[in-house]
């Protein structure tokens, strides 16, 4: 009989221990308040209009050049855009700019809550250039998506650095695939406008942070064109 009560109290001493290590281990994931909807669209039909919502535009090439991500792509549209509400340059787009060194420009988000499964689509293409030969040629373009979940600023190093974006979501030709009109490469830049979709995740906990789109070539004197973004969404989870 005593055996048997002593049993039934180390039981319950092992459950209660149980109970008092979850409680401990999910704690800082208790009481926390819920995420307003985050969710927001960005057509760019005119760079103003955005860098006016919050997006931030950085050049921190090595050594810098006159490439900026800029309405249309340059003065004259480079082609039309993926969707756009009146305008025909409704999309933003960014020259590698001739030269050699590193090219690293950013388009940056408006600063906001970031949470596991979250996700980003966006439209991307490149820009061909016509080799005067009768082909057209994008010379292996580039694009990172990156996450800067440290804080809500815009610190991107400089050259080869991110700075705070330290988190990579997704790196678009990473090996410089060349594409051509004689020669198409399936695997490299997309050369007419394609989707791409990010979930977020490797956050612990929602955070005040801002995406940034990176322009990222290592050799500008080999590699290169330019590229153009539309139609960015961002959809919070759960809503």
């Amino acid at each position: 009989m005593r055996k048997r009560a002593l049993s039934n109290v180390f039981a319950g001493i092992g459950m209660s221990l149980i109970i008092l290590f979850t409680s401990c281990v999910n704690d800082k994931n208790l009481d926390l308040p819920p995420i307003a909807d985050q969710s927001f669209s960005e057509e760019f039909d005119t760079a103003v209009s955005a860098i006016s919502r919050g997006w931030k535009i950085q050049n921190v090439s090595e050594p810098h050049n006159a490439g900026i991500w800029q309405q249309g792509g340059d003065v004259i549209p480079w082609f039309s855009p993926w969707s756009s509400n009146g305008s025909y340059a409704g999309f933003v787009g960014v020259p590698c700019a001739a030269g050699a060194g590193i090219v690293s420009n950013w388009l940056i988000s408006p600063a906001y809550t970031i949470q596991n499964g979250d996700k980003l689509t966006f439209y991307a293409r490149g820009w061909q250039w016509d080799d005067g030969a009768g082909d057209s040629t994008d010379y292996g373009n580039r694009l990172q998506v990156r996450i800067n979940k440290t804080n809500d600023g815009t610190n991107v190093g400089s050259g080869s650095n991110f700075g705070d974006f330290t988190s990579l979501m997704l790196d678009i030709n990473p090996t410089y695939l060349v594409s051509s009109q004689v020669a198409p490469e399936p695997k490299s830049f997309p050369t007419t406008w394609t989707k791409f979709e990010v979930t977020v995740y490797g956050i612990e906990q929602p955070v005040k942070g801002r995406i940034g789109f990176r322009y990222f070539i290592e050799d500008a004197a080999s590699n290169g064109t330019g590229i153009a973004i539309d139609k960015v969404v961002y959809k919070s989870v759960g809503h």
